[in-house]
Formats: structure tokens, sequence, C-alpha cells
């Protein structure tokens, strides 16, 4: 009998728990099937340990779950954001503040994958970027979030701390090549709107500007390509 299904008792549950550093290998398994099951498992496993030991598999766990947000598997990005969603809300009191310097790697992927093409996605995506959003404390990026302003989530996100925009960035950047239209928009719309509020240049600015009203058009999808030209004429 394998892992997952020995996973659904409550009884065996607890007792594999001493597996799981081994079941965290699996995550980068190449075989997309064996990293579903994983997560599979550690879905039911943490759904059935004591609050305090599924805190620490929270932390634990948490960081390993980002990559396969991108996933070219819409099931695999699917699952790995819902338990990403579950482990924060499994955290207790103690270890609050250790998680929040965590989850904030995860707030640029969540919010792109508000727009991913995969429906069930964006809607996890969305709940998960809520559960980040109240375990930071951050009533703001809450209330835009429920009001599914995207525009305005984007804005929160670089006007809260310039300390971390450079990282955004950095985390926004390899978004340009996804596969997927409405991420790639993503990621040119919260780069043009980092150059308007960081720079100083006016031409800079209004390349930006510009890149924005196209991007919010009607025509969006169709001028992606020249959008992407426009970024890669900007000085450095």
């Amino acid at each position: 009998m394998g892992l997952m299904t020995l996973s659904e008792r409550p009884e065996m549950a607890r007792k594999i728990q001493v597996l799981l550093p081994d079941v965290v290998q699996t995550l980068q398994d190449a075989n997309k099937h064996i990293r579903m099951k994983a997560l599979l498992v550690f879905q039911s496993v943490v759904g059935h340990m004591e609050r305090t030991k599924a805190s620490h598999v929270a932390l634990q766990l948490s960081g390993k779950l980002l990559p396969l947000f991108d996933d070219e598997c819409s099931q695999l990005r699917e699952l790995s954001i819902r338990l990403f969603k579950d482990l924060i809300k499994a955290v207790v009191c103690c270890d609050k503040r250790r998680m929040k310097n965590k989850v904030w790697r995860g707030l640029v992927p969540l919010l792109f994958h508000m727009s991913d093409q995969t429906q069930s996605v964006a809607k996890v995506s969305e709940e998960a970027l809520l559960a980040v959003a109240e375990i930071l404390k951050w009533e703001e990026l809450k209330d835009l979030i429920q009001a599914q302003q995207t525009w305005r989530i984007t804005e929160c996100l670089l006007v809260k701390d310039r300390r971390r925009v450079e990282k955004y960035l950095h985390q926004s950047m390899p978004y340009l090549k996804d596969a997927q239209a409405s991420l790639r928009e993503a990621a040119i719309k919260f780069i043009a709107l980092q150059a308007m509020e960081e720079d100083s240049e006016a031409s800079i600015c209004s390349l930006a500007a510009q890149t924005v009203l196209i991007l919010t058009s009607s025509r969006a999808r169709h001028s992606l390509s020249r959008s992407l030209w426009v970024l890669r004429c900007w000085p450095c």
C-alpha cells in the first residue's frame, strides 16, 4: 500500500511523519505524477498532525513549494499553491514571525498566477494571496484582494516596502518568457509600474506609462510583443 493511501488514515498519517524529509526530496523529481503524489501526501499528513507539529512542517516546507507554482502542469500549480495556503493557515502564533519572513517570496508569483489561464489555479492563487495578507496583517492588501482590484494590488506591493522592490523585480523577470500570455502581460505591467514609481527620468516614466496603457487596452494580448520591445529599449 502506497504512502498516499496510508496518509489518508489519521492513525497512519501520524506514524509516517518521520518519512516526510524523504517525501520532500521527491518534489524535485522529473516525473510530475510523483510530485503530485508527494503534494497530496503532505496535504493529508499535515491535516492530521497536531497543530504545533504542522506549524513546524509549514516553516520547513513552504519555501520548497515556490518553484512548483510555475510548473507547466496546471494540476501541480494548483496543488502546490493550495498546500502553500494550507501551510500558512497551519502556523501557530509562536511561529508566525518566522513564517512572515518566508511568505514575502510568494507575493509576486501568487499575484501573477491570479491571471493564470487555468481558472482553478487563478482562484487558489487569490485564496493563497489572501492568506499571505492575513498572516502579514496587511489590511490594505487584504481589502484589494477581496475586491479583486489586481491593478491596485500591484501598486500596493511596490509602495509598501521599497527595500523589497528589487527582489520583486528579480522575481518578475522570468515571467517575461512564460508560456502563458496572461502571465507575461502581468510581468510587464509590474515592471512598468515599478519604473513609473522609481525612475527620475521623465522619458522612462513616459515609456512605462505607454506600456501600461497598451497592456490595459482591449488589444493588450495582441500588443504584447510590441510592449516587450519597448521594455528592451529602456536604458540600463
